[in-house]
């Protein structure tokens, strides 16, 4: 039988939760089936092969173009080399997490149904105020389901318009060009680039439109991956930073009468514990994830702020005709770096605010098992939960500044290479 935290829990999993839904289909899209118990896995191969071809041949024509064009100027083929980063990057991330399928599937069912949560033994206790207990836990997480749902979502329709952008612009360019100027009405390529073709007498194969919309279907790939994946760190780091914040609420009550009588403290911080427990557990898998390929984005994100600084003194020179656009293509690669620091800082922060509230609850009333307790979780919470780059520094805002401030060194360098 359940009992009323679980049957919270239940509650709670039911609620729609649209930026965890869009996060799946993301990475269903590429072949990643994060949530097995919703959907089949059984097109995934199929999926993840066509993205792979796809992709590999959309790089090729950006690299042809590059090629074709490296004598004349870094202007001309900066853009090619932003999105074959950008495109190689999502490639990376799919095949990386394609080999971590079992454990992001294993996070995102934890994280969805409250797995941590369940089978404390906290509220098999004979406490005096279960529900209102069960309803405080209840609302710290509904908050926080809300939250998630606002920063995914917020990211989504950043990521949204330079797809619309590159989706959109040949056929605004074709109507510039046919019927406001009265230039040649050709439909041109979405962005810079040569695919490679085989010319019959008068036919080609592949033919112009397999072409084009070969290239339409890059920005969708990119969005793929960079909202895909970066939204599930956003998931499960505010989930744990989540059941942090419970923890600290349940320790901040330990020794409250009107929660827990006396005879029971005992049991219910051991409760507490074994719950610590489990979050370390749960933090340690999402460490095991995202350590590496965290690197690998920072390295391609201060890469990409690089040359969007680049791309905006080019413009500047010539003109603000696609300053709008490229200003919004910089906000998604700066939001995008920004989302893993500022939700790791989070979980940071919630870990040293623990290590206070042990050491705060009245715990020098207590018997001596209780302090015995309390000596134990103020020698494990001593060290903070954080997540690592590749194990070489730690995320954070600290962390943040100095990838801003790579990337406008490396601005500078590039500029000054250019001009000589």
């Amino acid at each position: 039988m359940q009992n009323i935290l679980d049957q919270e829990l239940q509650l709670i999993d039911d609620l729609p939760k649209p930026g965890l839904t869009w996060v799946e289909y993301s990475a269903y899209a590429l072949g990643i089936n994060v949530a097995p118990r919703k959907r089949s896995s059984r097109p995934c191969g199929f999926l993840r092969v066509f993205a792979l071809l796809v992709n590999l041949s959309i790089i090729y024509s950006l690299i042809q173009f590059i090629m074709e064009n490296y004598t004349v100027s870094f202007e001309a083929y900066v853009e090619a080399v932003l999105l074959s980063f950008q495109l190689s990057v999502g490639l990376v991330k799919m095949m990386y997490f394609h080999n971590y399928m079992d454990s992001c599937a294993e996070l995102v069912y934890t994280t969805e149904t409250g797995d941590v949560l369940k089978n404390l033994g906290l509220f098999e206790l004979d406490l005096p105020n279960k529900r209102i207990l069960r309803k405080s836990l209840g609302s710290i997480l509904s908050k926080n389901w809300q939250d998630i749902d606002r920063q995914v979502m917020f990211f989504f329709k950043i990521v949204c318009m330079p797809v619309l952008y590159y989706t959109m612009r040949p056929y605004f360019q074709y109507v510039y060009d046919c019927y406001i100027i009265h230039d040649t009405c050709e439909m041109t390529l979405t962005y810079p680039a040569i695919v490679p073709f085989i010319k019959l007498g008068k036919y080609e194969f592949p033919s112009y439109s397999v072409r084009f919309f070969l290239l339409q279907s890059g920005p969708f790939w990119c969005f793929f991956a960079v909202f895909g994946f970066n939204s599930l760190f956003v998931v499960l780091t505010r989930y744990e930073a989540c059941l942090i914040k419970i923890l600290r609420y349940l320790v901040q009550h330990s020794t409250c009468d009107s929660v827990v009588p006396k005879s029971l403290r005992v049991p219910y911080l051991r409760c507490c514990a074994r719950l610590f427990a489990r979050i370390s557990r749960h933090h340690a898998q999402i460490e095991n994830l995202f350590k590496y390929i965290i690197l690998v984005q920072c390295v391609i994100s201060s890469i990409l702020i690089c040359m969007l600084l680049y791309k905006i003194s080019t413009i500047m020179e010539v003109g603000w005709v696609w300053m709008g656009m490229i200003m919004v293509y910089l906000v998604t690669i700066t939001l995008e770096i920004s989302l893993y620091n500022v939700n790791a800082q989070k979980v940071e922060t919630q870990s040293e605010l623990l290590f206070y509230d042990w050491y705060n609850c009245a715990w020098y009333n207590e018997s001596e098992d209780f302090k015995f307790i309390i000596k134990l979780m103020l020698m494990f919470s001593r060290k903070t939960f954080v997540l690592s780059v590749g194990g070489f520094t730690n995320l954070s805002h600290k962390f943040l500044v100095q990838v801003f401030r790579t990337s406008g060194n490396f601005f500078l360098l590039l500029r000054n290479m250019n001009n000589k």
